[in-house]
Order: C-alpha cells, then structure tokens, then sequence
C-alpha cells in the first residue's frame, strides 16, 4: 500500500465516526497516525459510557500515550479528527507532543484551536508546550453531511441544538 492521502486519512474517521453514531454517539471520531500507521482510534462514547470526558480525542491520546513514544516520536505524529478539538482536548494535544492536527470543521461555541491561533502568542513568548501544526477544512462537506444526518436521526434533545452549530 502507498502512502496515504490527507484525504484518505480523513475519510477513515468519518466512516469511524458513522460507526459511532450508529452505536447512538455523537459522530465524533479521531484516529492519530505515525505516517500511514494507525496508532490509535476513537469515537465519542457519552452516551455508551453515561460519562462526558470521554472525547474521542481523548480516548486515542490515552491509548498513544499508554504506548509510551518518546517526544521526538509523537512530534512526528498526527491526529485526524472531523471536528475542531474543544479546549479539553487541544490541551491534552499539546500535553502529549503530537506534532499535527487534521480536521473537517469548527466547533463555533467550544473549539480550542480558533483560540489557540489568536491568542497562544500573546500569552507564551517562551513555553515548553509547543502548539502543534493545524490544517482544517479536510472533507467538510463530508463531516457537515454526516452532523445533518445526527439531527435527523436526533430531531430533538440536549445536544440537537449544539449540533445545528456545527453545520450552520
């Protein structure tokens, strides 16, 4: 197998996503890479779990670190995810060196990178945290669809009116 696209990186947690929100999840998903290597995979699991830190960021973050790569290591690596990282999540990023992040759209009332990009230098000009690479927008329409289909499986409830935010 050749090396893998953005894209293609993308379209693997989408699809894990979907699986989620077919086990009644929001369909959050992140999948962190060393090159085409997946090292490890999530989805939210609020629901499943009754718990709410349990972001699907998160739940990968734990299973990489629990694999105990040295820093040079995880600055090579890359965390795929179709929703911008909320505050929680961007700090744990940053907490666990990983290098780059991949995702498909802004979180308008919780994502931490939009803030991360404005203010970090106003607040570090010397830190032992160096804020990792980001690229958004990778298969948007992609994770927009699939946000619209959440609402149309969840026409109401507490997260009914968040998720609007996300697909505007």
């Amino acid at each position: 197998m050749g090396i893998m696209t953005i894209e293609e990186k993308m379209k693997l947690v989408i699809d894990l996503a979907e699986e989620g929100m077919k086990q009644g999840e929001l369909p959050i998903a992140s999948i962190i890479y060393s090159g085409n290597d997946i090292i490890a995979q999530a989805y939210t699991t609020e629901n499943a779990s009754g718990r709410y830190l349990v972001h699907a960021e998160l739940q990968a973050l734990l299973v990489m670190d629990s694999l105990k790569y040295s820093y040079k290591v995880r600055r090579e690596m890359q965390l795929f995810t179709n929703l911008e990282p909320c505050m929680m999540c961007l700090g744990a990023i940053m907490h666990s060196f990983v290098g780059e992040i991949y995702y498909s759209i802004e979180s308008p009332t919780d994502g931490g990178v939009v803030w991360m990009e404005k203010t970090w230098a106003d607040y570090h000009t010397e830190y032992s945290f160096k804020p990792p690479v980001v690229y958004k927008g990778i298969l948007e329409k992609e994770s927009r669809n699939l946000f619209k289909r959440y609402i149309d499986i969840n026409p109401s409830g507490r997260l009914h009116d968040w998720v609007k935010t996300l697909i505007g």
